[in-house]
């Protein structure tokens, strides 16, 4: 069956139940059958998901539900993705987590909850436990939840179902200096160096690694780069986190580990292909770069510690704030400052043990002429202090 107005790749077929249906398929593309009808905007979006190599978001429908529970509360917020977020894969995180706190308090009635409630609730959430072979729960997997309870809640206010936000009553969750999660682990310059000795150049393993580090993105980003991406010398991307355009230069490794490869399939747009020849979707790639780092015996690092590698490189060489944000696309100095910090401190750290080494091996008598000196330059930078203050 075929329509004159269908959009390129897309067919149209009778399935066994007699309905039509609609489905994208391209050489070197994942196969995707539409879930919105044709002519929607939800039809518009899936369509150019495709096209795009990305991941579709499926559409969310309103779920029939109780009115006024936080069944229905949950499922009129989430009826609107951008409600969630810029982007697909945050509006797919943020679901996530209201559909498991609408899986366990679904029964219960919005206009009724009170702040106490909801503190119940994060406290509960910090208790760790084992799920099946995932361990759930945690300080900040409550502080998570506490930020998009206020959001839902504030929705629900918007929409006369409640008359004042109980999370946002609630009190903050309080996490200690030495609880603060890290955040994903960041390979060491040993890791980068085990890792190449596992996986040689010309090797899918090596290119994957390399496009990782030195561009600095996001995985969802790097594994759709590719030769439409290379222009004089740069890679020119979109993020598709907060849509902000990069130009980053190619560095002669990573151009070494591209040109190391076998000459890409005709038509095929990602340097990255999976066994059959097509782009990695986002959770394959996790899935297949965590067996890679396996197979060299890193069984810490991940896709995503690679760019926080590369933070950690540009800091070390002493590159400045803006600099790191020109490479990671981070928007506010605060996201990169933790990495010029951690720079400045080593630096600083390995200077002043470096001093008090240097002043142990003197002489006796030098060593008090040094403090003296030490001692008079500390009380003029005081004083000069002062005066400026004054």
């Amino acid at each position: 069956m075929r329509r004159r107005f269908l959009p390129k790749y897309v067919t149209a077929f009778v399935d066994r139940h007699g309905k039509e249906r609609l489905r994208f398929r391209r050489t070197g593309f994942e196969s995707h059958y539409f879930k919105s009808k044709l002519g929607t905007e939800e039809f518009r979006q899936e369509y150019r998901a495709c096209l795009d190599g990305r991941e579709v978001a499926i559409p969310v429908k309103v779920k029939r539900s109780a009115p006024g529970t936080i069944d229905d509360l949950v499922a009129r917020y989430c009826s609107l993705p951008s409600r969630l977020g810029p982007t697909e894969t945050t509006q797919r995180k943020i679901r996530g987590i209201l559909e498991k706190f609408r899986k366990e308090h679904g029964h219960r009635t919005v206009a009724d909850l009170e702040f106490e409630h909801v503190e119940a609730i994060l406290q509960r959430k910090m208790e760790r436990r084992k799920v099946g072979s995932r361990i759930e729960g945690g300080v900040e997997a409550a502080r998570k939840l506490r930020k998009e309870l206020v959001r839902l809640f504030d929705f629900a206010v918007k929409s006369r179902m409640m008359d004042r936000n109980p999370a946002a009553l609630a009190d903050r969750i309080k996490i200690a200096p030495g609880e603060r999660s890290k955040g994903y682990y960041s390979w060491t310059e040993s890791d980068i160096d085990q890792y190449r000795e596992c996986h040689p150049l010309g090797s899918r393993a090596r290119l994957a690694m390399e496009l990782m580090l030195w561009t600095g993105q996001r995985r969802i980003d790097a594994i759709h780069l590719g030769p439409r991406h290379v222009a004089t010398g740069r890679i020119e991307l979109s993020q598709s986190k907060g849509g902000k355009v990069l130009g980053l230069p190619v560095a002669p490794q990573l151009l070494e580990a591209i040109v190391a490869m076998p000459p890409l399939p005709e038509g095929a747009e990602c340097f990255l292909l999976n066994e059959l020849g097509r782009p990695f979707t986002n959770a394959g790639f996790g899935n297949w770069f965590r067996d890679r780092c396996d197979e060299a015996g890193l069984h810490k690092c991940t896709a995503h510690g690679l760019r926080k590698a590369m933070m950690r490189r540009l800091a070390d060489v002493e590159t400045s704030q803006q600099g790191l944000k020109s490479v990671s696309g981070h928007s506010r100095d605060e996201e990169v400052a933790i990495y010029v910090r951690g720079a400045e401190q080593r630096r600083l750290a390995a200077a002043a043990i470096a001093r008090v080494s240097d002043w142990e091996k003197l002489p006796e008598t030098e060593k008090e002429d040094a403090l003296a000196e030490a001692a008079k330059l500390a009380l003029s930078a005081w004083k000069m202090s002062n005066l400026r203050e004054s």
